[in-house]
């Protein structure tokens, strides 16, 4: 995957994984702290100017939820509880047969990779541009059908074609998007795309963000979010044709397929 820019967000992962943060969790007890968090809130909340008021509260919204985002990947041991929660893999696995070439674009640390495997029988190349996620990777998500491999998604080219290749939550973050696109077929030889992205009005406070000024994506490092209609544009764009669309947590799960396929 291409490299990503230097983030807060980023950087508040990189401290908690860095720093023992644990003995400072003296100075800052539980029950003390939440109820002063409570009133602060309301002072900013009672200022003059609502939206400043409005500007200031997003951005602490936003703070708490990078907090229970970095806290979910805690709470499952290192594995992000939305991949348990929300079953998404399963998305993935029962459109992948058994003895497929599957390439994972941007794999982060192996999970989907891992369960692709494990429960289709699929040979899987994973890539990704971080190494200490690849790292993880190869520690906690090792599988003799996986490969895991430091590169760059947008001129990858795989040993063999594949059959599939997977984007799960990944294409936001790419700039040459029908770039890498493309190339999944043109180079990587991928027949059908299985996608998931995230989409852009996941919420109410998605509108409100934009009318006080604040940046509205769900990540800082996204590129872009989504609607149906620009996946399916920006798939075409690429020679690929887009199924129907899943829109389930904030996110749309589409499988694609080259144009021109025998059937269509």
């Amino acid at each position: 995957m291409t490299k990503r820019p230097w983030t807060l967000r980023r950087l508040a992962g990189g401290i908690g994984r860095r720093v023992p943060l644990r003995p400072f969790r003296v100075l800052f007890p539980y029950p003390v702290w939440r109820p002063l968090f409570r009133l602060w809130l309301g002072t900013v909340r009672a200022q003059g100017d609502h939206r400043k008021a409005m500007r200031e509260l997003l951005e602490v919204y936003q703070d708490a939820y990078v907090g229970v985002d970095l806290g979910a990947i805690d709470y499952d041991e290192g594995v992000h509880a939305k991949h348990r929660l929300t079953r998404y893999h399963d998305f993935f696995v029962d459109r992948i047969e058994q003895g497929e070439r599957v390439l994972d674009v941007g794999c982060g640390k192996g999970e989907l990779a891992h369960d692709i495997a494990e429960r289709t029988g699929a040979n899987v190349t994973a890539i990704d541009a971080s190494p200490w996620m690849l790292e993880f990777a190869r520690w906690r998500f090792a599988h003799p059908r996986v490969t895991y491999v430091q590169a760059d998604a947008v001129d990858f080219t795989p040993a063999e074609p594949v059959a599939v290749a997977v984007l799960s939550n990944v294409l936001e973050h790419i700039g040459p998007r029908i770039e890498l696109l493309r190339g999944l077929h043109e180079r990587a030889g991928a027949q059908r795309l299985l996608v998931r992205v995230p989409t852009l009005d996941r919420d109410w406070t998605v509108p409100l963000r934009r009318e006080v000024g604040l940046p509205h994506f769900s990540d800082p490092e996204h590129k872009v979010e989504y609607t149906p209609d620009l996946l399916r544009a920006e798939l075409e764009e690429a020679g690929w044709k887009m199924g129907e669309p899943r829109l389930v947590w904030g996110e749309i799960w589409v499988e694609a397929s080259v144009v021109g396929q025998p059937g269509e």
